[in-house]
Parts: structure tokens; C-alpha cells; sequence
């Protein structure tokens, strides 16, 4: 929308204020509003859930609608409003987002509704503009009636800050959608448990958010194995996915041996799946699934008998079962 359209909505909204708050601080608002159509918020260098490329477009009637709700939150006190509205005018995200998250816990009486529907639009606002608190924020809000896109602001906080309770969050959340997704529910809570470990990352990382994350990563781990042994539910693309996250300690390392034994071994097995699919005439290989299995069995039994973890020797166990059964049919 355009100025005039933007700076009418403005003063509307704040014109639904005056009958509650103060007129002194209504008009201080009005004054403000009548200069804005968006206000463009950045974040500021080491603000707590937040990046320095934080930078968003908020449209000026949910300023307005903002600012109107400080006021009748702060009884009469103008130095309070003042204090609010001036840090919102000079750029600060986290101002503004203070104000929405207290908009949403704890609507007015009057406009409890709206308010928290516009806290909601805040946060979008925010979120678009790569504020990591406003994503967590909207993930808690989709988490019970929209899974997939409380995942989806899950994700990017955590990835983007990196965050690392919407980390745990987003793995806890893949584990409830249907078909539930083992892969990603296992790389998102490893991430959160190991973020401490590396040294970029570890001012991140909270101590009880580790143990937590720690200990959910290792209680996935143990189900796991059990449905690996019983026959499981794990599709063969689902244990080659599952197997780079299923090392807390992130075996093996780039380059290793035993990541050249395993990647070569999945290449050659991808491949034959792929061929399969799509009905080529060496589906079934018989000799590059030997070279499969060799070279599985050569990890497990020699190269990384030591540090491969115990769901990583399931996987390749039932890896190698799979091979067996596709030999038997070629």
C-alpha cells in the first residue's frame, strides 16, 4: 500500500485507543504514526535470539496496533510508552518483538482476540525478516494444529541462529507426523545434543538443552536397534539416510577411511536401486552387490568395529540382510 493509505490505517488504528489510555499518550503515537507506511526493524549485533542480518518490513497498522497495546498496558506512565515507542522508531526488532510475545501471553481484556492474532502477524513479519525468536515463537504457535509448519519455523531458527531448543523441537516434531520421519528426527536432535561440542557453535548450546537432547538422541537409538532386530519399519532408502546421523560422535570423518568404504559401498548400492526402478538390465547385479557387501562388511568387522555405534552396526547388519535377499532374486 502506499504512504496516505498506510499513515490513514495507522491513525485509525491508533484512534481505537483513545478511549482507554491516556490522551497524551495516544497522541504522542498518532504524532509517530503519521510518518510511517512500514517500519523497517534491524536487529542489533548480539542481541539474544537474534542475527545481525535481522531486517524486516512491518506494516504500519500492526505497529499501530502494537504501540496502542503499550499504551493500555502502561496505565497512564508516558515515559513508559515513550521509552517503547522510541526504541521501535530507531530500528530495534527485539522492541517490537517484546511487545508482540507480551501481546500474546497476555491479551487485553478488551482485545484479546486481536491481539493475539496480531502478535501472530508480528512474528511473521519478524520471521520473514530472519528474526530467530519470532520463528520459535510461530513454531510453538503451529505445533499442536499444524505440525508441518511449526516444523518449518522450527527448522530455520535452528538452522539459522542455529537455536538449539527449535533443533530438539523440529526432530521431537518429525517423530509425531505421519509417516514419521526417522531420518530428520535423528539428525535434528543429534544436532541439538552436539551443538556444545563444536567450538563455533557451543555459545549456542545450554547445558540442560544438551542433556536433554543427549538423552533423547540415545532413547531414539535404543528403539531403534529394537526394531531393527524384530524386522522394523525402516525402508532400505530409510537405513542408508538414517546411517551419517546415527553416531552422536560423528563417525566416521570426512574423508576416512571408513567414510570412503561406506560411501563407495552406497554409491554402488544406489545405483543398483535406481537401475532397478527404472528396469535397466543390470538390476541385479549380482557381482556389485558382493562388492556391496564386502565392503560393508569390511567396516563393520575391521575398520570401524571399534567405532562404529551400536545403531550404526545395525544398520549396516540389516543393510547387509537386504543385499542378501536382492543376490538371492537377481
Amino acid at each position: 500500500r502506499n504512504l496516505s493509505e498506510a499513515s490513514a490505517s495507522a491513525r485509525t488504528a491508533a484512534a481505537t485507543a483513545t478511549m482507554m489510555v491516556a490522551p497524551s499518550i495516544v497522541f504522542f503515537i498518532c504524532i509517530l504514526l503519521l510518518s510511517l507506511s512500514c517500519c523497517l526493524v534491524r536487529a542489533k549485533d548480539g542481541d539474544e535470539g537474534s542475527n545481525a542480518n535481522a531486517n524486516a518490513q512491518v506494516p504500519a497498522e500492526l505497529v499501530a496496533k502494537a504501540l496502542n497495546y503499550v499504551a493500555a498496558r502502561s496505565g497512564a506512565s508516558l515515559d513508559t510508552a515513550e521509552s517503547i515507542v522510541a526504541s521501535i522508531q530507531s530500528g530495534s526488532v527485539d522492541a517490537l518483538y517484546d511487545v508482540a510475545k507480551e501481546m500474546n501471553a497476555a491479551p487485553t481484556s478488551t482485545n484479546g482476540v486481536e491481539d493475539k492474532l496480531t502478535s501472530i502477524q508480528i512474528f511473521h513479519a519478524l520471521a520473514d525478516g530472519h528474526h530467530i525468536l519470532s520463528m520459535v515463537q510461530l513454531g510453538h504457535t503451529y505445533s499442536v494444529e499444524d505440525k508441518q509448519q511449526a516444523i518449518k519455523y522450527f527448522v530455520q531458527a535452528g538452522e539459522d541462529g542455529p537455536h538449539q531448543t527449535s533443533l530438539y523441537n523440529a526432530g521431537r516434531l518429525f517423530l509425531e507426523i505421519v509417516p514419521v520421519d526417522y531420518v530428520r528426527t535423528m539428525a535434528y536432535i543429534r544436532s541439538a545434543a552436539a551443538l556444545a561440542d563444536d567450538k563455533h557453535t557451543a555459545m549456542y548450546a545450554k547445558p540442560q538443552m544438551t542433556e536433554t537432547a543427549t538423552k533423547a538422541y540415545h532413547d531414539l537409538s535404543r528403539a531403534l536397534i529394537s526394531s531393527l532386530r524384530d524386522g522394523g519399519v525402516l525402508t532400505l532408502d530409510e537405513r542408508i539416510n538414517l546411517f551419517p546421523y546415527a553416531s552422536i560422535r560423528d563417525y566416521p570423518p570426512p574423508n576416512s577411511k571408513g567414510d570412503k568404504l561406506w560411501s563407495g559401498a552406497m554409491e554402488k548400492l544406489v545405483n543398483l536401486i535406481h537401475q532397478a526402478k527404472m528396469g535397466g538390465d543390470n538390476a541385479g547385479d549380482v557381482g556389485t552387490l558382493a562388492s556391496v557387501r564386502n565392503d560393508l562388511a569390511k567396516l563393520q568387522e575391521v575398520v570401524g568395529k571399534k567405532d562404529l555405534s551400536a545403531l550404526q552396526q545395525e544398520l549396516i547388519t540389516a543393510i547387509l540382510a537386504d543385499t542378501l535377499q536382492l543376490m538371492q532374486v537377481a
